[in-house]
């Protein structure tokens, strides 16, 4: 072997190539959350920071970890709403063209684990969106400019 060679002499673009792929899924992301903007639809201006998750096979429910998801869902839940979401809390996701899609927003607490699922409704989104497992979702909370109501931006890159 060549001095200064080494098994892991591909490595190094595998990185740079790596981070070019998360730099162009958030400049994906970006360009898709404008139109919220314009619409209307967010209060004040105020939308989170996104929220990704790789889909898996499982596209009846949207499986949210705790604590990331959570620190950014508390910005904005109301204390209120923090109890109907052991029951489930209605919530309405939208899309990158500001179409609706009604969904239930529930938190699990079993044994020493916990986490949010988004479901009811995350079926016909993914459907709809031609979504498959590996792609990426980005959900931003915020709340409705008219209804006051908890909703998420979803948007998305597929990875095939």
């Amino acid at each position: 072997m060549a001095e200064g060679s080494s098994n892991d002499a591909g490595k190094g673009k595998g990185i740079a190539e790596e981070k070019e792929s998360e730099r162009e899924i958030l400049y994906k992301d970006e360009m898709q959350v404008e139109f919220v903007f314009n619409i209307g639809h967010v209060k004040d201006l105020e939308l989170s920071m996104p929220y990704r998750a790789q889909l898996t096979n499982d596209k009846w429910n949207l499986f949210l970890r705790v604590p990331y998801f959570e620190e950014i869902l508390l910005q904005f839940l109301k204390e209120e709403e923090e109890e109907d979401l052991k029951e489930g809390l209605p919530v309405t996701v939208y899309d990158k063209g500001g179409h609706e899609f009604p969904m239930m927003l529930k938190k699990f607490d079993k044994d020493y684990i916990s986490y949010y699922v988004l479901n009811r409704g995350w079926f016909n989104f993914c459907d709809q969106k031609l979504l498959q497992e590996n792609d990426v979702v980005a959900l931003r909370t915020f709340r409705h400019a008219i209804t006051n109501n908890l909703s998420f931006l979803a948007t998305f890159t597929k990875m095939r």
